[in-house]
Parts: structure tokens; C-alpha cells; sequence
């Protein structure tokens, strides 16, 4: 069941892999499939090897109810927030390094471009002090309560959550995500060596931006275009054609 969706799944397991935002085997995606269903990527695959027979069907526990292999306990943070944001069906949780190395400055992001109005108002910071593996429901709760209100957050020291209607908006809001911080970072430094203070978009413009940007429908277009890069590296994930 869910061939379609497994293939989807994976497809954006390879993109975060192909664009440099996964690191070893760490991270996971979901998909809730049903009340108190997800499908989620078992513990072992990278996000560059992961195909559809290391897809698990959990309920939102954490416990295995179809698929082969094994999960570890942070796949708790998935099922914790889908228990708490019913209406959250992707989730996608990784370590970008950009967004790891802004995460330790512990403040938002700014919107220095038109690309990052898609986050305006979009992304907040989870805890101030870094405490270990996201593995226990009251060290997690905080993370599904800040989802509640943000299509992004930040973990600091950690990585990312980002949240979405389905994979494609969930990968799509962790690739820019990390393009922000990549500019927030980029613009720092431009800034020291030439001594000019950098101005930001402004919240309100960023805001009207982001309308603008959203009533284009651009997502499928964005999606298609990353699929037919994709198809040429990992062919095995489109029936080889």
C-alpha cells in the first residue's frame, strides 16, 4: 500500500541528501497516513541510500505495525507532534549545516531576500540550551507546541523541523531554510569586511511578499523541476526510465 507516497518519500530523502542537508544517518520524515498512523524511515539508511522497502508503517508511539528493520527513540519527536498537530501530515527533521551553525547564535533568521519572504514570520527558535536526544516526550512536546505556530523551527546546536500538507512542502521549507541561514551567513560576513551595516527586508513587505509568492502556485513547478534533476542520478526511484 502507499507505493506512490514511498516513492515521493524517498524522492525528498534524496533531494535533502543531494543538497548537502543531511549528515550521516542521522534525521527522519513522516508521513501520517492515518488517525494513528505514519510511515517513517527506519533507523540505519542515510538519507541517500533510503528507497521504499526501509519505509515502516508506525503508529504514532513509535511501535511498528508494518515494514521491516528498526526504529530509535527520537522517532518519538514525529509521532509527539502529529499527536498534537492533527491537522500536520509531513514532517521533515534534519541537520542542515548552515542551519546548524546559525542555530548557535540562537536568533531568527532575517529576510536579506525574495526567496526567504516564503519564511517570513514562518521560523522560531525551540529551547535555549542544547540537552541531548530528542528522545522523550516532555523534551519533545515543546517542539510539536512551537509547530503550532511556525512552518519552521530551529534546534539549537541540533538542526530543524519543518512541517507541511505533504513531503514535497516539508522538504521544500528545509531546503529554504537553510538557503535563508546560508544568506543570514553570507551576508554577515560581507558586512565585517566591508564595515556597511546590511538592512533586512522588511517584516511587512516580507509578509505581502510571501502572498504574492504563495498566490503564484510555483510549488509543483519547483517540485517538477528538482524530480527531472533527480531522475538523472537516482533513475532506480523512477522505475528506472
Amino acid at each position: 500500500m502507499h507505493e506512490d507516497l514511498k516513492l515521493d518519500f524517498c524522492r525528498a530523502a534524496r533531494l535533502l541528501f543531494r543538497q548537502g542537508l543531511s549528515v550521516g544517518i542521522a534525521g527522519h520524515l513522516s508521513v501520517k497516513i492515518g488517525p494513528d498512523r505514519m510511515i517513517a524511515n527506519r533507523f540505519g539508511p542515510s538519507f541517500g541510500t533510503l528507497m521504499p522497502a526501509d519505509l515502516l508503517t508506525l503508529d504514532l508511539q513509535g511501535n511498528i505495525i508494518e515494514g521491516q528493520g528498526m526504529v530509535n527513540q527520537t522517532i518519538r519527536l514525529h509521532g509527539v507532534i502529529h499527536q498534537v498537530n492533527h491537522d500536520v501530515i509531513a514532517l521533515a527533521h534534519t541537520h542542515p549545516p548552515a542551519v546548524v551553525t546559525y542555530s548557535t547564535l540562537r536568533a531568527v533568521p532575517e529576510v536579506y531576500d525574495q526567496e526567504s519572504c516564503f519564511l517570513a514570520g514562518e521560523v522560531g527558535i525551540v529551547e535555549e540550551d542544547y540537552s541531548g536526544l530528542a528522545s522523550k516526550e516532555e523534551r519533545v512536546r515543546p517542539f510539536a507546541e512551537a509547530l503550532r505556530k511556525y512552518s519552521a523551527i530551529i534546534l539549537p546546536n541540533h538542526g530543524a523541523i519543518t512541517r507541511g500538507q505533504n513531503i514535497q512542502q516539508a522538504v521544500f521549507l528545509m531546503l529554504l531554510l537553510e538557503a535563508m541561514t546560508m544568506r543570514n551567513l553570507s551576508v554577515a560576513g560581507a558586512a565585517r569586511a566591508t564595515g556597511l551595516t546590511p538592512r533586512p527586508i522588511s517584516p511587512e513587505v516580507a509578509r505581502l511578499t510571501k502572498q504574492e509568492l504563495a498566490s503564484l502556485k510555483a510549488l509543483p513547478l519547483v517540485w517538477s523541476d528538482f524530480m527531472a534533476k533527480l531522475r538523472a542520478t537516482d533513475p532506480a526511484l523512477f522505475g528506472g526510465n
